[in-house]
């Protein structure tokens, strides 16, 4: 009997899905134009990339305009296909290198195709820089974007590489702060053309988090290469002298919360925004409704894990007549021009179990700008929700007569969102009720918060990690094994993967060690795959209990 419930709840929810997704528009096509960089010099190239799917070619758009204000060095063309819901989606990518013609704000300007259309990207070209003496031809340094920072607060590390010859074999130190957390950014490698002479230029840059106040020092970082000779030789590449270069030791003052500061979460950041959406109006629901209120906060210049959770009730009592269901949570960051962007979102599920009329109240985060060394607050007003009686909703619909009428063009699409809306309503009861199902069935004793806590932790590590290595993403697996060294070793908080290394040792210690000498190397992360990190991950985790095998799979079919 349990099977057969099983079996039937699997069924109805598949067919929920299929009917939700067949009553959905389909995805129109799309062309997107991204720019490595937004501030060079003269002499310099940045990199265009122009990416379109649904059968656009931003191989065949015309250029013209381009080059009023950039020469075009190169460009190169590919293509991508991959299996969506059985179907093929082909995606077609135009990376063009630019280098300005002129001094000043130029613009990328908006290319079109298919009836769709770009945004134009403001470029900030300065004048050629002075660099060094004309008989140095390799030159490498580190500098930071600021020298005072509060704690908790983001700073960029910029480590820079030029060399006006070819080099083999070229590496860089770990970058290993004290006291701080570090997150690698994208590598970015372009031209420039200075005292006659063509440079390569790669710059590695990372966003530090200080964890303590006081002085904090950037040591120095060395750099090691070998020049590689015109020709070759019977042994192959010809090799010329080592070459050796050290950083300046970079200092930098950490300063502590302002005591003035009101929170209980310390948020020092560029910009903090909070937001709030329904997937139905709160004004216009009956009774026995649901609607679905989705929380954000979104800040500047800090990481994901480092903002607050957030709820419609903030805390306070729960109100009569309204219960409130939490739903899916997302913390995540993204890279931005600046650094790091970190965001939070919370979903809820609203359940009205009676007619009447209610206020949610104001919720109030404050933080620290560090723009402008000031404190701000972020605010959600208070929010107002009307339930009527499900008598009188029938009562007001069946009084009007047009709405027996034909429907119009208007009409016909609010018909299929309200279809969409019945039946994703359907489809959150059956989940709801299999939940409670499978809880009714269950003879194991509930956990606490903190034991729930932990293992949603835990979860979500694994699954980052699963998805890092699935799409071979070195990067991505760091920042992964990161998350999950802070939340497995509590008392060691590691900054590092040398530091995780050593404690789990073993076959997996020596990957990660592997994956912090490739990440540091400058060589290409394209290179490396997965599939070994997480078959040694997975065997020393074990997983939680909780999570089906099939979910566990590096590439999961179902």
């Amino acid at each position: 009997m349990k099977m057969y419930a099983g079996k039937s709840m699997r069924f109805g929810f598949c067919a929920a899905l299929l009917l939700l997704l067949s009553l959905s528009l389909p995805a129109s096509a799309r062309i997107t134009a991204e720019v490595d960089r937004t501030d060079i010099a003269m002499g310099e190239t940045l990199r265009l990339t122009l990416t379109a799917d649904a059968g656009e070619r931003p191989d065949q758009i015309s250029l013209d305009q381009l080059e009023v204000d950039f020469e075009i060095v190169q460009r190169s063309s590919s293509t991508s296909a991959r299996l969506i819901g059985g179907e093929q989606s082909i995606t077609r990518t135009l990376e063009i290198e630019l280098s300005p013609l002129r001094e000043g704000i130029l613009t990328i300007p908006a290319f079109n195709t298919g009836g769709r259309r770009t945004t134009p990207t403001a470029i900030k070209v300065s004048p050629e820089p002075e660099y060094a003496l004309a008989d140095e031809l390799v030159i490498f340094d580190a500098a930071v974007d600021q020298n005072e920072v509060y704690v908790q607060a983001q700073f960029i590390l910029t480590i820079t590489l030029q060399q006006a010859i070819n080099l083999d074999n070229r590496a860089i130190s770990e970058v290993d702060i004290p006291d701080t957390y570090q997150e690698p950014l994208e590598q970015k490698s372009f031209q420039r053309r200075s005292g006659g002479r063509l440079w390569q230029v790669t710059e590695l840059r990372y966003a530090i988090f200080p964890q303590k106040s006081g002085d904090l020092l950037v040591p120095a970082i060395a750099f090691s290469g070998r020049e590689l000779l015109p020709g070759r030789s019977l042994l192959g590449a010809r090799l010329g002298r080592r070459i050796a270069m050290k950083s300046d030791p970079i200092s930098i003052r950490v300063k502590p919360v302002p005591a003035t500061f009101p929170g209980d979460v310390w948020l020092p950041a560029q910009q903090l925004t909070l937001t709030s959406s329904w997937s139905t109006a709160p004004d216009k629901l009956s009774t026995g409704d649901s609607t679905t209120r989705t929380l954000e906060i979104t800040a500047e210049g800090l990481q994901g894990s480092q903002l607050p959770p957030i709820t419609s009730l903030g805390g306070s009592s729960a109100i009569k007549g309204l219960r409130f269901y939490p739903d899916k949570e997302t913390i995540e960051q993204r890279e931005i021009s600046q650094g790091l962007e970190g965001y939070r979102l919370q979903s809820e599920a609203l359940v009205s179990s009676e007619a009447g009329n209610w206020t949610l109240p104001e919720r109030t985060i404050p933080w620290w700008n560090t723009k402008t060394d000031t404190l701000e607050f972020a605010r959600l007003p208070e929010e107002r929700i009307r339930v009527a009686s499900l008598v009188a909703a029938t009562e007001n619909t069946s009084s009007d007569p047009a709405t027996s009428a034909t429907p119009s063009g208007d009409q016909t699409n609010n018909t299929r969102i309200w279809q969409i809306g019945a039946v994703a309503g359907w489809l959150t009861a059956m989940l709801l009720g299999g939940l409670l199902l499978t809880g009714r069935q269950s003879a194991k004793p509930a956990f606490n918060s903190a034991q729930t806590a932990a293992q949603a932790r835990k979860v979500q590590h694994l699954m980052s990690m699963r998805k890092a290595c699935s799409t071979n993403d070195p990067s991505a697996a760091r920042l992964a094994v990161l998350a999950w060294g802070r939340n497995q070793f509590d008392n060691l908080s590691p900054n590092t993967l040398n530091s995780i290394a050593a404690r789990v040792g073993g076959e997996l210690g020596q990957e990660l060690r592997a994956i912090d000498t490739l990440l540091f190397s400058m060589e290409d992360p394209e290179t490396w795959h997965g599939a070994q990190l997480f078959k040694l991950f997975k065997a020393y985790d074990d997983g939680p209990a909780s999570v089906p095998e099939h979910e566990l799979s590096l590439y999961p079919t179902g």
